[in-house]
């Protein structure tokens, strides 16, 4: 090959090179340097703002709808990536069939094929499933306002607070149980109505779930296995996520990794469409596609906020001070293991030491009960143009143990955050756990209080953590919560 032809070529290849450069998008230039992207932590605390994208050649940045303008301004509590307060509680707008004469939910087909079709004139997201999010806020901020208003005709609901000593335990678990209601309204005349539900879900600790995440599937099956043969009133099941592994993360564990836990909180929760999940749509929006499919947020970040998430390492239990403070604590343990907590909130599951969890479904009983994403609606085609639709019912009364390392930093407690402390979580619970909760009421006062110390010894906040600023990220810290009596956090 000649000098000249040599030189021809060279031109073509690196202007074949300037070309591809201009041309594939921001997540496949290989010539694209990545020490110039944020890191996983810069990205867990950095603001979104609506239209304002940095790292990717389209999208709308922050919304159009959203809860948060950071992650941590949900997940704080105990230091950067810990649970959230009742503040940053998410809200689910949940939709349910008419009632027979007998106040049960008629699931036959004719009613269900009734919600869809007829809930899907609120939220286009009714069409397949009965449950969306109600986020708080939206870049659409009239439009948005007015659908609420529409929609939803807005009462307070009374919340009963402060500490009566001579109230009963059972008068107490009442009161809890009763304060924090799933608020219903219906729609639709008479004929055609349904109702629609209001629930919410408390945000989780993100300490230690890259250990959760290296927990091996048959250690959890293994741990369904042992209760079953066991029998008793305990008898988790292992969830199962739509793709057909074992779900850990998520109060149902509808999500079986931390990646996928990830994007679709970008998603949900920020409105940052990715990849993997996209953005959630607005609810008076006539589109059939859940928001743009430009990527506000890109594949690398993601990966980058993964890396931070799995970085984050479980809260170590509270070392006693004294040898009776040991004593002590080892008793409030034995007991706690005794009245039957420790069936579900195993201390050692495969490589996660002092996780205190089974990762199982539980039958929590009908007062816990909660509908939100109990009916799914599957859309099969066939050759032919021909549909075949199914109905998938999931029980609303089951619930994912949640660990309870680092759990003294992470209160309130439960699915909804109804329990300000460790002795409300415990007897407000049913179903398979009554049991424990009877046992747990006859214990001695002395008794029952070591149980608090062990379990409010599970967590110290360590000096070195970062403390997110309020200002900065949209969240105010909450308010003190102390009832007379009792155990509360500091």
């Amino acid at each position: 090959m000649s000098i000249y032809s040599r030189g021809n070529l060279l031109r073509g290849l690196l202007l074949g090179f300037a070309f591809l450069s201009q041309t594939v998008p921001a997540e496949g230039r290989f010539l694209q340097d990545d020490e110039k992207q944020p890191s996983g932590e810069a990205l867990f605390k950095k603001v979104w703002k609506s239209n304002e994208v940095e790292s990717t050649d389209s999208g709308d940045g922050l919304g159009p709808m959203f809860n948060a303008i950071s992650c941590v301004a949900c997940h704080n509590q105990g230091g950067m990536g810990g649970s959230g307060d009742n503040l940053t509680n998410v809200q689910i707008l949940t939709v349910l069939p008419r009632q027979d004469s007998r106040r049960n939910f008629r699931l036959d087909r004719l009613a269900l094929e009734m919600l869809f079709e007829q809930s899907a004139k609120l939220h286009p997201d009714f069409k397949f499933k009965n449950s969306t999010i109600l986020h708080r806020s939206s870049s659409e901020i009239a439009q948005y306002g007015n659908w609420l208003k529409d929609v939803f005709e807005f009462k307070s609901v009374a919340k009963t607070t402060g500490f009566e000593s001579n109230r009963t335990m059972m008068e107490e678990r009442g009161r809890l149980l009763s304060e924090t209601p799933i608020y219903r309204v219906k729609k639709g005349s008479a004929k055609d109505r349904f109702t629609i539900q209001i629930s919410r879900r408390n945000t989780p600790s993100l300490f230690g779930v890259g250990i959760i995440d290296s927990i091996s599937s048959n250690d959890i099956l293994a741990l369904e296995s042992a209760q079953k043969k066991k029998g008793g009133p305990v008898k988790g099941r292992a969830p199962i996520t739509n793709d057909g592994k074992i779900g850990k993360f998520g109060w149902r564990g509808e999500k079986s990794s931390v990646a996928e836990f990830t994007s679709q909180a970008c998603a949900v929760e920020l409105g940052l469409s990715n990849a993997d999940h996209p953005q959630a749509r607005m609810p008076f929006s006539k589109s059939p596609q859940a928001g743009k499919q430009s990527h506000d947020i890109s594949k690398s970040e993601i990966k980058k906020l993964v890396e931070f998430v799995n970085s984050l390492e479980p809260k170590p239990a509270k070392l006693p001070e004294t040898g009776n403070e040991s004593q002590l604590l080892q008793k409030g343990q034995e007991l706690f293991n005794f009245i039957g907590c420790a069936d579900c909130h195993v201390q050692t599951v495969g490589i996660a030491q002092n996780i205190y969890s089974d990762f199982l479904l539980h039958d929590m009983g009908s007062e816990l009960a909660d509908a939100s994403h109990s009916i799914e609606r599957k859309v099969h085609s066939f050759y032919g143009g021909r549909e075949e639709v199914e109905f998938e019912i999931k029980n609303p009364q089951r619930w994912q143990t949640p660990p309870l390392w680092g759990a003294a930093l992470s209160a309130p407690y439960m699915h909804d955050g109804r329990a300000d402390s460790f002795h409300d979580a415990i007897i407000v619970h049913g179903g398979e756990a009554s049991t424990s909760v009877d046992k747990y009421r006859r214990l001695s006062p002395a008794d029952r209080k070591m149980v608090l110390e062990f379990l409010q010894s599970l967590g110290q906040e360590s000096t070195l953590d970062e403390k997110p600023n309020p200002a900065a990220h949209g969240w105010g810290p909450p308010p003190r919560k102390s009832r007379k009596g009792r155990l509360v956090r500091n």
